[in-house]
């Protein structure tokens, strides 16, 4: 049983206290071992990227429960930066922006090819059909390769304001690949991500309209500066889409998503 002090709860794992400058990320007892692993793998792998990102010690059990041992850093992440201060969310969402454009500059190996993975995902999709599957796949196929980093699960929850810079954490679905479906990823998460219902209605609906506000800001920072357009985005978004169907996220999303993609098909 963990004894420690928790500091954050996610859907596959809780980040524990564990020294002064080290955090535990203890994951879900029913997680495959082979994703902690991975994610251990792709976090030393963007670490040395330069990427500003916790270093990865070692993988350590911890109550039963497979983990990694990370430096500790420390600060707000930006979605509480921006319910705590509204006032600046142009400025976040543009930053937001910037930091995926930086990512994505770097080439990286020693992680996972995107579409080899995208199409593996697909192939495990629920819900939808088998032609439906051979459909998504197949336009994956066509899409262009690339070698540049990218996060699969950048949003602004996952980045950390610290004392003097920002940090990019959660590497489990890091890719190489083109940055253009990276983008398409974002996109998907800010515009079907759901709340929890519990949230009160009128919450509920704030939290949508801010998403929907950073979404379109993020956007068009990231089509000024840099060279991917709205056409290579819409591109990626129906096998990203089907991809993000096998994952844990809640159903009324699983839903809506399915909507789309056979609306796209």
């Amino acid at each position: 049983m963990n004894t420690k002090p928790i500091i954050a709860t996610g859907r596959t794992a809780e980040i524990i206290e564990y020294d002064n400058e080290h955090v535990l990320k203890l994951f879900r007892p029913d997680l495959p071992e082979h994703l902690v692993e991975m994610e251990f793998n792709n976090s030393k792998a963007v670490y040395e990227t330069g990427v500003h990102c916790p270093e990865p010690i070692e993988m350590r059990e911890y109550g039963g429960r497979k983990g990694i041992l990370y430096t500790r850093i420390s600060g707000s992440t930006m979605l509480q930066t921006l319910f705590q201060n509204p006032s600046v969310l142009t400025e976040e969402a543009r930053k937001f922006a910037a930091i995926h454009i930086d990512i994505h500059k770097r080439s990286v190996e020693k992680v996972p090819a995107q579409k080899e993975r995208l199409e593996e995902q697909i192939k495990h999709a629920p819900l939808m059909t088998a032609q439906e599957k051979d459909q998504v796949a197949e336009r994956l196929r066509k899409l262009r390769n690339g070698d540049q980093l990218c996060h699969g699960d950048f949003h602004p929850d996952n980045i950390i304001h610290g004392e003097s810079t920002d940090w990019v954490i959660d590497w489990m679905t890091a890719t190489r690949g083109n940055p253009a479906g990276d983008v398409a990823r974002t996109y998907l998460m800010l515009k079907f991500g759901q709340v929890a219902e519990e949230m009160p209605q009128d919450v509920q609906a704030m939290v949508a309209q801010v998403r929907n506000r950073i979404l379109e800001i993020y956007l068009e920072e990231y089509l000024n500066q840099s060279s991917v357009t709205m056409d290579d985005i819409r591109d990626w978004t129906l096998p990203l889409a089907a991809a993000r169907l096998g994952e844990w996220i809640p159903k009324e999303e699983k839903k809506q998503l399915l909507e789309w993609i056979r609306s796209h098909l």
